[in-house]
């Protein structure tokens, strides 16, 4: 998948300040830092010993995201839980309890933007930390393959409005508040992006339930992209002959590809 940032632009000073980036190496699992640097956020991140401005605190439960400041540079910020959810300004007091009741997993609403423009965002319940999130749909990355299905462009605009998504690999769901970007009946999937001159292959792991439930295995983001000078042929394809032929000449996603990546080691959640 496309990323929103580039490792090298992480603000280490803050990270450092938090203790997830010591000794050089930052103390980030694989799927906080693929959910940073999407833009999501990362799951609760048990923060210690925190020392500022006179305030000393022991610890302290919080999700991280990462957000560009207006002259480029990208600025850390945390997510504590709240002990009562704020209120949004676009949402009614049913529309906020049906969200947070479940029976809603998420709500489109428009709105004029300060330039007078009509804009829409997708606006979701994070349990977690009991906070409203929102987001804009058209910077959303839809996959362009989930495991042998192909979207078609309907399919992607309903995965970048948080729509769900049935297909054979499964039940599927975007959910900018997970740091996978994903929920899903499935315990697994491999997501593809077709990109310039190759293919971006993600393979997902202990991905949560539609329910919003863990599943038991450890979790886990793996990416590995292969070049094809025949991508965008690859992915014009549409019949089962055809997909099932695909599939056997794409590299396996397996510990060929994914075993030899080097594991990034979290603190304790």
């Amino acid at each position: 998948m496309t990323l929103a940032f580039n490792e090298k632009e992480l603000p280490l000073n803050e990270l450092q300040q938090l203790g997830l980036y010591k000794d050089g190496k930052l103390l980030l699992n694989e799927a906080d830092m693929h959910g940073l640097l999407s833009g999501r956020r990362t799951d609760l991140i048990r923060l210690e010993n925190l020392q500022g401005e006179g305030i000393h605190i022991k610890e302290m439960d919080t999700k991280l995201s990462l957000h560009r400041n207006e002259d480029g540079t990208v600025s850390l910020r945390q997510h504590p839980i709240y002990n009562i959810a704020p209120k949004h300004p676009l949402l009614t007091e049913l529309e906020m309890q049906q969200l947070q009741d479940g029976q809603l997993s998420n709500i489109r609403k428009s709105f004029t933007g300060a330039d007078g423009k009509e804009e829409a965002w997708v606006i979701e319940y994070d349990r977690e930390t009991r906070e409203y999130i929102s987001y804009d749909p058209g910077i959303v990355r839809a996959p362009d393959r989930i495991g042998q299905h192909l979207l078609t462009e309907e399919e992607k605009k309903k995965f970048q409005n948080g729509e769900l998504l049935e297909l054979a690999e499964g039940k599927v769901q975007h959910r900018a508040s997970d740091p996978k970007g994903i929920w899903s009946d499935n315990k697994a999937l491999i997501l593809s992006v077709l990109l310039d001159g190759g293919i971006s292959y993600v393979l997902l792991r202990g991905l949560r339930s539609l329910a919003g439930n863990f599943e038991q295995s450890a979790p886990e983001v793996k990416t590995v992209y292969v070049p094809l000078p025949t991508a965008k042929e690859s992915f014009r394809l549409r019949s089962k002959e055809e997909l099932d032929e695909l599939q056997r000449d794409m590299p396996d996603i397996d510990q060929q590809h994914l075993g030899h990546e080097e594991k990034r080691s979290g603190p304790k959640r």
